[in-house]
């Protein structure tokens, strides 16, 4: 059968709504606990995604304080006084 340009079926825009439409499970599943989980499709490799933290116990993450090094920042020259901000933005 010879395609036709013309042809509502080979409309990409016709396709992509019939895709749109479609109904589908969806990317997620929720439990019955409420937890919610990533469906396996395409490619995806399941052992990559997130499984939560792995020591719940330290509670959440807090980035690390160190002190600054004078060797790295610029020296604070008093003779140069930082601009005011306006405060009308």
């Amino acid at each position: 059968m010879p395609v036709l340009p013309n042809d509502p079926a080979n409309d990409p825009v016709e396709m992509a709504e019939q895709r749109k439409h479609a109904v589908k499970d969806g990317d997620v599943a929720v439990e019955s606990d409420g937890s919610v989980h990533q469906n396996p499709h395409g490619n995806m490799d399941e052992t990559l995604l997130a499984k939560g933290k792995d020591h719940p116990e330290q509670g959440p993450y807090a980035p690390q304080t160190r002190p600054r090094r004078s060797d790295l920042e610029p020296a604070k020259d008093p003779a140069r006084p930082r601009p005011k901000r306006d405060p009308q933005g």
